[in-house]
């Protein structure tokens, strides 16, 4: 489990996810040339990584005032000079598949999941951010919204095995932390509670399930939960509005995508 459940700001690129990511891209590609390909049209389908993703990107996200070439370009450009996007990228497809109760394959999520899409262009936004590059990544950042209903600030921190749940509705603000593995289901803030500058957005720890409707405010750690305005322990389980402690969790709740509680032996009341 160590392994796989590194924080963001360490490599993503260590033997094993290398590996798993090779593993992901070759067997996307088999399925792409199975099925007839929207992308680019039957005269080429691409056929390396690096090409897939920006193909995604820019023929999902270009409109009139940037057309597809010039974003297809520029996101060419982005992933030849930060390689581990693209190892991030197949740790999250394989995380949506791993983890769906549905049927479904990589072909199908690269192609049609507003998530996917809208974290790869983040990813994407990031690079332009960490570049200098702002306003490049502000006009990402509005196109994610617009296209998927997804808000994600290209300063925002995102690990890899990432899963945004169907419906969209999420916010994800300038100084959120989100560490590898996590999973956020629909409508859900991690947002700040004021002006103050700094670090002032939710920090959600490894292996986390923020189910549908949480608001999270402030530069808090988070464990799960509704409404969560304090600590909450790893492994922990709470709810409500305010969010009050239920119980603990014994295993990575991700893993599962369980949103029900362990048996509860007693509740806290105000």
């Amino acid at each position: 489990m160590a392994d796989t459940m590194l924080c963001p700001h360490q490599s993503a690129t260590t033997p094993d996810s290398a590996l798993r990511s090779q593993r992901v891209w070759a067997t996307l590609l088999l399925q792409l040339q199975a099925v007839p390909h929207p992308l680019v049209g039957k005269a080429h389908i691409p056929t390396t990584a690096d090409s897939l993703v920006a193909h995604l990107v820019a023929h999902r996200l270009a409109d009139l005032s940037i057309p597809p070439t010039s974003l297809l370009a520029t996101c060419h450009d982005l992933l030849q000079g930060a390689p581990s996007i693209l190892t991030s990228a197949a740790l999250d497809l394989h995380a949506y598949c791993s983890r769906s109760a549905e049927e479904t394959d990589y072909a199908a999520i690269f192609l049609y999941n507003k998530g996917f899409l809208a974290v790869q262009a983040y990813r994407l936004a990031h690079a332009l951010w960490g570049n200098g590059q702002r306003m490049g990544a502000l006009y990402l950042q509005s196109r994610i919204s617009e296209v998927t209903g997804i808000d994600i600030h290209p300063a925002a921190t995102l690990g890899h095995g990432l899963v945004l749940g169907h419906g969209g509705g999420i916010v994800i603000g300038e100084t959120a932390l989100l560490e590898n593995n996590v999973a956020i289901m629909c409508d859900v803030t991690l947002g700040g509670t004021g002006k103050q500058v700094g670090n002032r957005h939710p920090t959600v720890g490894q292996g986390t399930l923020v189910g549908p409707g949480t608001q999270i405010l402030g530069p808090i750690d988070i464990g799960a939960g509704a409404v969560v305005v304090k600590l909450v322990r790893a492994f922990s389980a709470v709810a409500g509005n305010p969010a009050r402690y239920i119980n603990s969790h014994t295993t990575w709740p991700v893993l599962t995508m369980d949103l029900s509680f362990p048996s509860i032996d007693y509740l806290i009341y105000p």
